[in-house]
């Protein structure tokens, strides 16, 4: 992989969530790490710190952007606004009402409301947020078409969840699959669908990806994801062969 693409890919992709599970790291500790993370050679590979609303007074000392994920009142600006929606009906007004607050708001509705649910937050402005673990696992073709889907209504999304591993494990997605599913997403679920059953670097397209495209994919579709561990995904690059 050429370097400028290994760069467009991985750059400010990974949201550091370490106060959340599995890790739930205290804010002690969560502080330290995500410290140790951007003096690390791989700090090209962070974006935000991710932090619940009710905690934001306790960062003492953070030097990092805030992912606030709503679950109290929240007051000052942040870099994005992550939230769960019940049904796609509550995107407009909340919406609205958080976008004064940051330019970049993430709506998560649960997957059975989905696709409907990415029109209803495209319209509003905002951006889709898809957990890809935890309880529930969404399907192969569940992730394909939440894709699509955002690439048609164009709106950004975010992963989260279930994501510390490059490649598909079992019945684990891989971020290296959504990265060039998504980059391939104009070209239909069923090439998506494939890409994100993929458990071998060599069976992705990574030799034939160019620089701008994933750059614009980055811009224009899948923005990164969220992960309390930023180190699995470094050693599980590095054992690939495609970080140093």
């Amino acid at each position: 992989m050429r370097d400028d693409v290994r760069r467009a890919l991985l750059e400010r992709l990974i949201d550091h969530a370490a106060l959340f599970p599995p890790a739930s790291m205290s804010m002690d500790e969560a502080l330290a790490e995500d410290r140790a993370a951007r003096a690390s050679p791989y700090s090209w590979m962070l974006d935000r710190f991710v932090c619940p609303a009710s905690r934001l007074g306790h960062l003492d000392g953070l030097d990092a952007p805030v992912s606030v994920v709503l679950d109290g009142d929240l007051g000052t600006p942040a870099a994005a606004i992550e939230l769960r929606l019940a049904e796609p009906a509550e995107a407009a007004d909340a919406v609205a009402r958080l976008r004064e607050l940051s330019p970049e708001v993430y709506c998560e509705l649960p997957l059975s409301e989905m696709p409907a649910a990415i029109g209803a937050v495209a319209a509003a402005g905002g951006r889709v947020k898809l957990r890809c673990g935890g309880e529930v696992v969404p399907s192969v073709e569940q992730v394909a078409e939440v894709l699509v889907g955002c690439l048609e209504a164009g709106v950004v999304m975010k992963a989260t969840a279930g994501l510390h591993h490059p490649l598909r494990r079992g019945s684990e997605h891989g971020f290296l699959n959504l990265l060039c599913a998504a980059v391939r997403a104009g070209d239909g679920v069923e090439t998506v669908r494939e890409l994100l059953e993929e458990e071998s670097p060599d069976a992705l397209p990574l030799s034939g990806l160019t620089a701008e495209e994933v750059r614009s994919t980055r811009e224009r579709l899948f923005k990164g994801f969220g992960s309390c561990s930023w180190r699995e995904p470094v050693d599980d690059l590095r054992a690939l062969g495609i970080l140093s």
